[in-house]
């Protein structure tokens, strides 16, 4: 990742006023790619974040750079990830790799 003032970690309850801007972000991502994406709520995004089943990325100072969660089913037999959104201005820096990377790590 090019960019070193990125931190990516677990999302916590104190992430979750990132919420509207993370789901903004989703809409308006998907509104210009012309693809039907699954329009998500700042309240679904907030209990993602709540069970701990969400990574998010901030610069040092605080601005959000990216986010993704992950869903699971049959017993956490399954998973994967979802909600990939990575903020316009940190495109193409390898971020959302990072990311990707980091939400398969998360210990269910």
């Amino acid at each position: 990742m090019e960019n070193s003032n990125i931190i990516i970690r677990v999302a916590t309850a104190a992430d979750s006023h990132y919420a509207t801007t993370i789901t903004d972000e989703m809409a308006s991502s998907a509104k210009a790619r012309g693809t039907g994406i699954a329009k998500r709520s700042p309240e679904y995004i907030e209990q993602k974040i709540q069970e701990g089943k969400a990574v998010i990325a901030l610069t040092t100072e605080g601005e959000w750079v990216g986010f993704c969660y992950i869903e699971v089913w049959e017993h956490n037999k399954f998973v994967a990830n979802s909600g990939l959104i990575v903020s316009p201005a940190f495109r193409k820096t390898g971020v959302a790799k990072s990311i990707k990377k980091r939400i398969f790590e998360l210990k269910l």
